[in-house]
């Protein structure tokens, strides 16, 4: 947009030099027409007998004449300022000053006619800023603006009806009236300077000097360039209008777009968001449906360790009972052992004892009484091989009763490590709610210190607010009185409207930070509510989990570092920790608190009653 702005800032400068360039041709116009068309009584000089305007032949002087001297009146007294009007910049650029060409005309030593006794220049005919025609000073009818040259006096007396004025307003008039008057004085330098010339030439009419034709062509050409020159620049500034225009158009279709543009963008973000926000309802819905599934995990899981603890005690208890077995077991195998190795020397010594009886065929009581005894044995020998069988088969079902047991405690090995994973998926997602519940916290924190900030300050402004209506209130209460007896009771409703205004409008701002407040204070009674019950569950779930955890610690061996007490996550955190104990613990830290707060409460309302404001401006007494 820049190159839109160079644009319009050359347009208005051709334009403003077009406007200064046409009202310097059309015043030079005026004053062409005035010089040479007219007669002399347009300039405020009545002669006694009409002067034809034809060339003469005077006789040459031989005395060189002294022009006659500028009264002061005519000089410029102010300097003009730096903002000079175009047609003074013009006068500077195109007619020297009066002085110049008198000292000029003297230096050269122009001859001059002698000037005829009728056409003495009178007293009363000279002309200066005292005694000069209006049309001259200032275009003014009769009977307005009092023939002051175009300044309105001020009344002396006070309007009946005063209006309430600031000193701003008092100021901003005062610079305005500087400004209107170094502008009134740069164009009364501007009409001394033309009154001076315009009284030079009227001297050199006087003397008998002839107008020169060449001037009135000089100007006639003059006035048909600068038409020329105003046509042209008509069409330029006709031109530079349409593309104005055009450039108008385009930037308004630009805009057009744009805001279609932004529309469309907004629309998008719209359903964007509408779309995120069902996606965070079915978030909370799925959120909603895991706290239950969780919950029911836990359930499961205490069943579970129930169970494992129970096997485990079966399991217990069925490996004692197989020790006890096994330790019989072997104490059977010794046993039977020996039991083997004294049949074998019985039958060892049978054998001999048959073969003895082979031989020598003598059959004794000995061999009687061993016989019997062959017998016995014989009979044991078939009661020990029954319980030889019977331990057999004892034995064999002991080994697939702990083939059983290892089955089952394998498979509840493989429950207590999957108990394991869950437990730890479970503390992985209570350090998760922890550190939710703990950037929850800090946002409550974050809205109270900020409910609390600007609590405060709607106090603070409401105290202020209270303040100005007692001011107010004290304000009213006292009359003032001005110096003109004519305006008192006007002056007074005025003020008596102005001040219910302003009551009523502090009375509507009063009202609206009241229920500003109310609802804040609505807002933050339901954020701590909201913090107590989140707290509650805080606390209920950690207690739930100390529970769960020593449970499991009961039944399962599991690290010291994972059943360590949650730490806070920052130093700032812990310290509140800290002082928080400390009040708890001490009572002396806790009068120390509110006795504080109270004294700086206390001193803050001194404060606020005694100081008194920077604005405050004390009533004025009559």
């Amino acid at each position: 947009m820049s190159w839109f702005a160079d644009l319009a800032g050359k347009a208005e400068s051709l334009l403003n030099n077009l406007d200064e360039q046409t009202g310097v041709a059309l015043r030079n116009h005026n004053v062409t027409r005035k010089r040479f068309d007219g007669s002399g009584t347009e300039f405020g000089v009545s002669h006694a007998t009409e002067t034809i305007w034809t060339p003469k032949k005077r006789p040459v002087s031989r005395g060189i004449k002294k022009a006659a001297p500028i009264p002061d009146t005519v000089k410029s007294v102010y300097t003009p300022s730096r903002k000079s009007s175009p047609t003074s910049h013009h006068h500077h650029q195109s007619r020297p000053p009066a002085k110049e060409y008198h000292q000029d005309s003297s230096r050269n030593g122009s001859i001059k006619s002698k000037k005829s006794p009728s056409r003495k220049a009178s007293p009363h005919k000279q002309y200066n800023l005292d005694h000069c025609p209006k049309t001259l000073v200032g275009d003014v009818k009769d009977n307005e603006m009092f023939d002051h040259f175009g300044l309105k006096h001020r009344r002396f007396s006070l309007p009946a009806d005063l209006e309430l004025l600031n000193g701003e307003e008092w100021t901003y008039k005062m610079q305005n009236m500087e400004v209107e008057n170094a502008m009134l004085k740069n164009e009364l330098n501007v009409m001394n300077r033309e009154v001076a010339e315009l009284l030079d030439r009227l001297r050199k009419t006087e003397d008998g000097n002839d107008v020169d034709s060449s001037e009135v062509t000089k100007t006639r050409i003059k006035q048909e360039t600068t038409e020329v020159m105003n046509h042209r620049l008509n069409l330029e500034k006709q031109s530079l209008s349409s593309q104005v225009e055009l450039l108008s158009v385009k930037i308004q279709e630009h805009t057009n777009a744009e805001v279609s543009k932004f529309k469309d963008v907004s629309q998008r973000l719209e359903a964007e968001n509408t779309v995120l926000k069902t996606k965070n309802i079915e978030l909370e819905e799925k959120c909603k449906a895991l706290q239950e599934g969780s919950k029911d995990r836990d359930t499961l899981q205490i069943k579970l360790e129930n169970d494992n603890r129970h096997a485990q005690s079966t399991i217990s208890e069925l490996q004692e009972s197989l020790h006890k077995t096994s330790e019989e077991c072997r104490r059977l195998e010794k046993d039977w052992e020996a039991y083997k190795l004294r049949v074998k020397n019985m039958l060892l010594a049978k054998d001999k004892e048959i073969k003895k009886l082979q031989e020598g065929m003598n059959v004794t009581e000995d061999t009687k009484i061993l016989m019997e005894q062959m017998n016995n044995l014989k009979d044991e020998r078939d009661e020990l091989q029954d319980a030889v069988a019977h331990v057999r088969s004892e034995c064999a079902d002991m080994k697939l009763y702990l083939q059983q047991v290892e089955t089952r405690n394998n498979a509840a090995e493989r429950v207590v490590t999957a108990l394991r994973d869950a437990l730890r998926e479970e503390r992985a997602a209570r350090n998760r709610a922890e550190c939710q519940c703990v950037s929850v916290a800090k946002e409550l924190k974050a809205l109270q210190l900020e409910t609390g900030q600007t609590i405060a300050s709607l106090r603070t402004a409401l105290r202020d607010k209270e303040h100005e209506l007692n001011h107010v209130r004290d304000t009213t209460s006292t009359v003032r009185s001005d110096t003109s007896a004519l305006n008192v009771a006007d002056y007074d409703v005025m003020q008596d409207s102005i001040d219910s205004d302003k009551v009523n409008y502090l009375t509507q701002t009063l009202v609206q930070r009241q229920t500003k407040i109310d609802t804040l204070l609505a807002e933050n009674n339901m954020l701590r509510i909201q913090l107590e019950k989140l707290e509650s569950k805080l606390k209920g779930e950690l207690a739930g989990r100390g529970n769960r955890a020593n449970f499991t610690h009961s039944v399962v061996q599991l690290q010291d570092s994972d059943s360590r007490r949650v730490r806070p996550s920052n130093t700032f955190s812990s310290l509140m920790l800290r002082m928080g104990v400390m009040v708890k613990r001490y009572p002396v830290v806790r009068a120390f608190v509110i006795g504080y707060v109270v004294f700086l409460h206390v001193w803050v309302l001194m404060v606020l009653f005694t100081s008194t404001p920077e604005d405050y401006i004390p009533p004025s007494k009559s």
